[in-house]
């Protein structure tokens, strides 16, 4: 893993992501597969660059190969999605350490992806560790959503990188996990 390097992520690196993205939808996956995690965003490169220009995109290379991905966006610029929206209607009842989401300054982590290739070698706890890195001088608390068909993802983020778990909330009819972490 000493080869991996966690850096920005440039304009070159969009169409790796998206392709990364797209090979990893529930559509495409294998109920096998999908016990390994999934995600549902369908990013173009456009919203790419939008949330690049927001906090950023962090992306795990190993030489020009993308080995994963995390996408940090700030609330005042989330893109419109049904999701999004019933989550940041919860904040204001969402406690974390006796206080309101409301209370902190957050930003929305995810989604974050590692390519099948590279799982089992430490890289999602290299770029958790690197988002927090990046993030600490402008805010100080991380949240995100996982869906609760998506156990793979909820057991590495609470049990494997130490997220704080806060009330679910709907979207539709799917429920989802809202985690937190402070940075």
């Amino acid at each position: 893993m000493e080869s991996i390097i966690i850096r920005k992520a440039d304009p070159k690196d969009y169409p790796a992501i998206i392709e990364l993205q797209n090979k990893n939808t529930p559509d495409k996956l294998s109920e096998k597969e999908k016990e390994q995690g999934f995600v549902v965003s369908d990013m173009t490169e456009e919203t790419l660059h939008q949330i690049n220009e927001s906090i950023g995109v962090l992306v795990a290379l190993e030489g020009e190969a993308l080995a994963g991905f995390v996408c940090l966006t700030a609330t005042d610029s989330l893109p419109e999605h049904p999701v999004i929206e019933s989550m940041c209607e919860t904040f204001p009842h969402q406690i974390f350490n006796n206080k309101s989401l409301i209370d902190y300054k957050i930003f929305l982590y995810g989604p974050v992806l590692i390519d099948p290739k590279w799982r089992g070698r430490g890289i999602f706890k290299k770029i958790f560790s690197a988002v927090k890195e990046y993030s600490k001088k402008d805010y100080n608390l991380g949240v995100a959503f996982i869906n609760d068909k998506n156990k793979h993802s909820l057991s590495a983020h609470l049990q494997g990188l130490g997220m704080t778990p806060l009330q679910p909330f709907k979207s539709g009819n799917e429920s989802f996990q809202l985690v937190v972490f402070p940075v």
